[in-house]
């Protein structure tokens, strides 16, 4: 959710990786004139539904669902899952590699410039309403993305591609299996981007037809299609026949809301869920020790954070002691029951490039340091708030960090908020509680755009509303050194420019202190077999090998 968290970020933030290596071959440009990158004729899983007998239902356990399932309105991780189901999107990245691949485009070219982008659409792609893949499906499906005005969004789409159309200088049909976008300055992580939720590809017949109501009638080319949702409780998807890569070996898939830990563990055990990502953390232990269920081992991929107000706590020897009080290697323990490490390269997960422990230092524990900080900043007594949600690691980390703030001579008062209710807290700078606030940011995209780069820059929602690092003096270069380093293809330089950015952002600022990183704890059953669960630990579902 692109705000931080396991809820993806509104609009202006996602994000990804090198462009120029694309599908994985470099070459040059036919067609249009354009030279750069011919994408391989690769695809997506393209071995699907191939191999064995399948069949039966396969039941994922979920945070939530609205019954709302639409690629441009965010309500739960659980409907937006769905969505990656039904439909697919020009790319994909599969998360068991961080490279985009060719999905619905079977190739691309980017001009020598990288502003201009030539998507080849396959040929005979079907919708699950029976209609036939083109250019004008793409166009009404990312248009919708990038125009706020755009009749068929409902009311309070979050729109996650709107930053990437803010980019977009024109986007047009060249003919039926051909689209050309044109940005106004240069992105290399378009071609991610496109893969994530929000550049999902929906039937223009289905548009055209419910509107703004596509949400309950949702029409993809994906391995499954909508069958039915009711709030609250569960949406049900059913194998495609006519799924591009093969039909998928399930029959049916099954996303139900579960909410209480406890029902998640005993569902987990009895067989009634095949499998989740949101295993409580303190059921880890248990769940190794059953044969019933596999726990899955996936990399560290999502920040748990602490952000800092400069607004309410303006002097940065302050920031600084909050950072250097906090007892990381108890969090790790107590909150994650040890799925998770701490953040040696501070912002930037072990499972994406760009990864650099030696950033190790910016998430130090020195509580003598922290003391001598707080007491030249005049601040030894002073109170202070923290605001944590109610769920999964979130209390057990709040207690701790309230618990090490104490030991350096802050008083600190705390409140725990229900997770419904926590981003519209965090959203409102006005909040009494908006000094010092715990989450997290998962990887929607595997690229240190979409997590450096969403929260370190002064114009995103965590750069501005949140923490208010866009008042801070000097804070706006961030934005064209964001630029340039997301623009840097993979390797040591790329690394590097993060790395600096990330040193300078701890170092001159501190409104971000990571606590540590983790993975959602994915278990299935014991039975349960070919699930992506490396893309389930990014809260993405990918299940069309899947088999029960």
């Amino acid at each position: 959710m692109s705000i931080p968290s396991r809820h993806p970020s509104p609009p202006a933030e996602m994000s990804r990786r090198t462009l120029l290596r694309g599908a994985g071959l470099l070459g040059v440009g036919v067609g249009f004139g354009l030279t750069g990158l011919l994408s391989a004729c690769g695809v997506a899983a393209e071995d699907a539904g191939k191999g064995g007998q399948g069949g039966g239902t396969l039941t994922l356990g979920i945070d939530a669902t609205s019954a709302v399932i639409d690629p441009a309105f965010y309500t739960s991780i659980g409907d937006w899952m769905a969505v990656d189901c039904v439909c697919r999107g020009l790319t994909f990245i599969s998360f068991e590699t961080n490279e985009p691949a060719p999905d619905l485009a079977e190739k691309w070219e980017i001009s020598e410039d990288g502003l201009t982008y030539a998507f080849t659409l396959r040929q005979g792609v079907k919708f699950h309403d029976g209609t036939t893949l083109t250019s004008a499906d793409v166009l009404a499906s990312l248009n919708r993305q990038f125009d706020p005005d755009d009749k068929t969004l409902p009311k309070g789409a979050s729109r996650p591609l709107a930053s990437v159309g803010a980019n977009v200088k024109s986007l047009k049909a060249v003919d039926e299996r051909t689209v050309e976008m044109v940005l106004k300055k240069p992105d290399r992580t378009v071609l991610a981007r496109l893969s994530d939720i929000g550049g999902r590809i929906i039937s223009k017949a289905a548009l055209d037809k419910h509107g703004a109501g596509i949400g309950k009638n949702l029409v993809g080319t994906g391995p499954f299609k909508f069958a039915t949702a009711t709030a609250g409780q569960s949406v049900t998807l059913e194998a495609f026949d006519g799924f591009r890569l093969g039909k998928p070996p399930v029959e049916r898939l099954v996303l139900r809301q579960i909410q209480d830990p406890s029902t998640m563990v005993s569902s987990l055990l009895s067989g009634d869920v095949s499998g989740t990502q949101f295993t409580p953390y303190s059921a880890v232990n248990q769940m190794k020790q059953d044969d019933s269920v596999t726990v899955q081992t996936t990399p560290n991929g999502f920040d748990a954070i602490l952000m800092i107000d400069a607004r309410r706590i303006p002097e940065l020897k302050v920031r600084k002691a909050i950072n250097l009080a906090i007892d990381r290697a108890a969090i790790v323990a107590q909150a994650f029951f040890g799925v998770a490490e701490e953040p040696a390269g501070f912002a930037v997960p072990p499972a994406q490039n760009g990864h650099d422990p030696g950033l190790a230092d910016l998430s130090a524990h020195d509580v003598e340091q922290a003391k001598q900080l707080l007491q030249e900043a005049g601040a030894v007594g002073r109170e202070v708030a923290l605001m944590a949600p109610s769920d999964t690691w979130h209390p057990k980390a709040a207690q701790i960090i309230a618990q090490n703030l104490g030991d350096i001579g802050l008083k600190v008062k705390t409140d725990s908020v229900d997770p419904a209710t926590y981003f519209n807290r965090l959203a409102d700078k006005d909040d009494e509680f908006h000094e010092l606030m715990i989450w997290e940011r998962n990887s929607y995209i595997p690229d240190p755009d979409n997590m450096v780069g969403s929260m370190a820059s002064p114009t995103s929602l965590y750069g501005s509303t949140i923490t208010g690092l866009d008042t801070l003096d000097g804070s706006g270069a961030f934005a064209d050194e964001l630029f340039e380093a997301k623009n840097l293809p993979d390797g040591p330089e790329r690394t590097g420019a993060y790395s600096k950015i990330q040193r300078r952002w701890a170092e001159d600022y501190m409104v971000l202190s990571m606590l540590a990183c983790s993975t959602n704890l994915v278990v299935t059953g014991a039975q349960v077999k070919d699930l992506n669960v490396k893309a389930l630990a990014n809260h993405r579902c990918f299940m069309e090998h899947a088999r029960v």
